[in-house]
């Protein structure tokens, strides 16, 4: 066999991997969040506030009785239920630039809810 008929038979079968990894691709359809992302930013705010707290919890079963507890917490103080707050970042999940932008929202809500909490007080230099 000479190279010639080994590079028609690479670039063949390079061919064939490529049509089937394109026939596979399917684009994934962008989904109406049931709520709006004026709705969704503080749920998502007080939800990270939430997991922050949950990382100085040590102990497993703790920690999954403190989530359930702030989960069900943050849902009945902004009249949500999971069901609703889960089929509303599914969609999200499905339009990237929608989430990153809304994700962008709720980093600066938490800056600002920080810059409340601390006042004007600039954090302490560390010394060298």
């Amino acid at each position: 066999m000479n190279r010639r008929t080994t590079y028609k038979k690479i670039g063949s079968m390079a061919a064939l991997v490529a049509l089937l990894f394109t026939s596979c691709y399917e684009i994934i359809p962008v989904e109406k969040s049931l709520l709006s992302e004026e709705e969704l930013i503080p749920i998502l705010k007080d939800i990270h506030i939430a997991e922050a707290l949950l990382t100085e919890t040590v102990d497993r079963r703790k920690k999954d009785s403190l989530a359930r507890f702030y989960y069900g917490q943050i849902f009945e103080l902004h009249q949500v239920d999971s069901a609703t707050f889960n089929k509303s970042m599914h969609a999200y999940f499905t339009d990237p630039p929608a989430l990153d932008s809304l994700y962008q929202e709720v980093i600066d809500a938490i800056g600002e809810e920080k810059k409340t909490l601390l006042g004007d007080k600039k954090a302490p230099k560390r010394e060298k």
